[in-house]
């Protein structure tokens, strides 16, 4: 783990705890497992790869995800603190990925993602998105 963000470790996933509270910072690089699931936790996470900014409902089953193996930075938010950074009640959420730009105004999405493409090091860039929104 480096200051500004996790390093990948060998199997390519690392989290950290973020400076936001109830959360922490995760990256998956594309040595990661493929076809790995994502086990329900009852987490909701804000995620950047390809770029492209989504969010993850909480899930009430496995998700296998779709795709070839890719970088991922995210911050997962722990059950309930969500909601009110988004502003969509997790109940509609769940089980599904939606585009960021699907909850919150495209324009703002659209720098969002600007601001993230240049970034050196996209999960601390992330980190810092959701604490200057929260």
């Amino acid at each position: 783990m480096t200051a500004a963000g996790p390093a990948p470790s060998a199997g390519g996933y690392a989290e950290r705890p973020s400076r936001l509270p109830g959360a922490v910072v995760w990256t998956r690089g594309p040595a990661g497992p493929a076809g790995a699931p994502v086990l329900p936790d009852g987490c909701m996470d804000l995620l950047w790869s390809e770029g492209r900014l989504l969010v993850a409902g909480p899930d009430t089953h496995a998700h296998h995800p779709e795709g070839p193996p890719a970088e991922w930075a995210g911050v997962r938010f722990f059950p309930g603190t969500a909601p009110g950074f988004l502003g969509v009640p997790a109940r509609e959420l769940r089980d599904r990925r939606v585009e960021l730009a699907q909850l919150w105004p495209a324009p703002v999405v659209r720098r969002l993602c600007g601001r993230l493409a240049a970034a050196p090091d996209p999960a601390g860039a992330l980190e810092e998105l959701a604490l200057e929104r929260a």
